[in-house]
């Protein structure tokens, strides 16, 4: 093997790993500046968090258990769209599923577009808020977002429940 080969090897593999490390280090330093977002847009809140999660680059819950309120937050165009909501004036939740059928061949396949999780307040005047975990247009695949999903829903409704039998 001469000297050239051996070059023309080496640049091809710079060429191929060069983009694959910069890739990598861009998502990190999006999830990092993403969390450093939401802890400061829960501060401006004069919210404590407890027991965050994060997933994706865009999306964050958590929990503040001395004041019983969620903190929400979905980044769209680097911007938090944040929601706090008091757990004092939910009345449930649930999971709501947005499915797309669609005909392959001979068979028909279901694909998952949206995941939400729908807050029902006690108050009906006012509207339910619909908390984002998965959307398709957002994240092309999912990942660990249905276990993170039920685990907030027990949360909220072990919450509730505690709250209804304290009173």
């Amino acid at each position: 093997m001469d000297s050239t080969t051996t070059i023309i090897g080496v640049l091809i593999v710079f060429i191929i790993v060069l983009p694959i490390v910069a890739i990598q280090r861009s998502q990190t330093s999006k999830k990092k500046k993403s969390r450093k977002g939401f802890i400061n847009e829960a501060l401006q809140n004069n919210v404590t968090i407890d027991q965050p999660d994060f997933w994706g680059s865009y999306y964050a819950i958590a929990l503040d258990t001395d004041q019983n309120k969620l903190i929400y937050s979905k980044i769209i165009n680097e911007v938090y769209n944040t929601k706090i909501i008091e757990l004092n004036q939910v009345r449930s939740c649930a999971i709501v599923r947005t499915n797309r059928t669609f005909k392959n061949k001979n068979t028909f396949k279901t694909e998952t577009d949206k995941i939400d999780l729908v807050i029902e307040y006690k108050t009906t005047n006012k509207p339910k808020e619909v908390l984002e975990f998965y959307n398709v247009d957002v994240n092309i695949e999912m990942s660990n977002e249905v276990s993170l999903l039920e685990k907030w829903e027990t949360k909220i409704k072990s919450n509730i429940l505690q709250k209804e039998q304290a009173a």
